[in-house]
């Protein structure tokens, strides 16, 4: 009995097959994928591959960039396995890039592999390239140490922390495009000489761009989105034009809905910075003026924005999110808010502090 058992163990073994696991070598890892639409088929998909090396000097990132058309993205990466020699690993992509022409139509069918497919991390960014993600993943700029390293620093805000820049990861836009209340974005990436240029973001309805902001726009809504202090605010006002650099930043908002008159969202904005740059010498100036300028400044650039999202009936920020978890009414409320956000009125108190002029006498 003990030996026959023996002999079918045995048996086993041998027909057993391994794990099929691939050292560090026989792998590629993918670091940026590129989805743009195809001239001849539905898609043209490019990956950036890092080619492993042992000098990590500025200018010196290593990379192959594979490119292919096809009508699915899955059917693409099929091609390319035929035109490397090592497996191609997903499990390390950071960023994903969509075309401007494709992101303007329903970006819903694209972003839904991403979710499926497995060994793609939900983490990573998500973007929309200006021109065409496959020049966006051709550029090398000349300080990266590791190929696409300068996108994955950008966004991580590990490297550069810009105000113009905004961050934006694959699950939370996969959510927003579900979740009712809160509509996606994506940041603009544009390439200006050898170098990319992030100072724009896209707003999604649930399927495609509806609005892009401007940088000075694109500033604020980083703002209204994150809460990050450290930004720099260009006040102008009657015989007044300087430049206020924010160190303490918050906010918040309720949202009024009473029966009498128009529905409102009273916003209550707290600044604190000083005068880094002007044109006149505020010495022999009452604080209390600048301050009320750059107030009066603030709420009227706030309010362009906030109006301007409105009337495209977008709601990145969440109010209707808010509104219909306030309540508990259930899909009614959320019919509500459906007809009050077009009547809504933005109501913005900005209180400023400041702390300097940075100025010596």
């Amino acid at each position: 009995m003990n030996k026959a058992f023996m002999m079918l163990l045995m048996t086993a073994l041998i027909l057993l097959q391994g794990c099929g696991f691939k050292d560090i070598d026989k792998r590629f890892l993918v670091v940026a994928i590129g989805v743009d639409q195809g001239v001849e088929k539905k898609y043209n998909v490019t990956i950036k591959l890092i080619i492993p090396t042992t000098l990590t000097e500025p200018g010196e990132s290593k990379y192959q960039l594979i490119s292919k058309e096809a009508d699915s993205i899955s059917e693409a990466l099929e091609l390319m396995r035929s035109d490397v020699d090592k497996h191609l690993d997903l499990g390390h992509t950071k960023v994903t890039i969509f075309g401007k022409n494709l992101a303007e139509k329903d970006i819903t069918k694209h972003i839904d592999w991403f979710i499926r497919r497995r060994g793609v991390q939900r983490i990573e960014y998500v973007a929309v390239a200006e021109s065409s993600a496959k020049e966006i993943l051709s550029l090398s700029q000349k300080s990266e140490r590791l190929a696409g390293n300068s996108l994955i620093l950008s966004f991580g805000r590990e490297g550069t922390e810009s105000s113009f820049i905004v961050t934006e990861y694959l699950y939370d836009f996969f959510e927003r495009l579900l979740e009712k209340g809160r509509d996606p974005f994506m940041p603009i990436i544009r390439i200006r000489e050898d170098t990319y240029e992030i100072n724009q973001v896209a707003l999604f309805d649930k399927k495609k761009i509806k609005l892009i902001l401007e940088p000075n726009q694109t500033r604020i809504f980083n703002q209204l989105m994150y809460k990050h202090p450290q930004f720099e605010v260009n006040v102008t006002g009657d015989n007044l034009r300087f430049s206020l650099s924010v160190h303490k930043y918050d906010y918040r908002y309720k949202i009024n809905t009473s029966e009498q008159g128009r529905p409102s969202i009273d916003f209550v904005v707290n600044i604190k910075g000083a005068a880094e740059e002007s044109e006149e010498i505020f010495f022999n100036q009452s604080w209390g003026e600048i301050e009320q300028a750059a107030e009066r400044s603030i709420e009227k650039s706030y309010l362009e924005l906030l109006n301007s999202m409105k009337k495209m009936q977008l709601d990145p920020l969440g109010f209707g999110l808010r509104y219909i978890a306030t309540r508990h009414g259930g899909d009614k409320d959320w019919e509500e808010w459906q007809e009050l956000y077009p009547l809504v009125e933005f109501n913005i108190k900005v209180n400023v502090t400041l702390e300097g002029t940075g100025e010596i006498k």
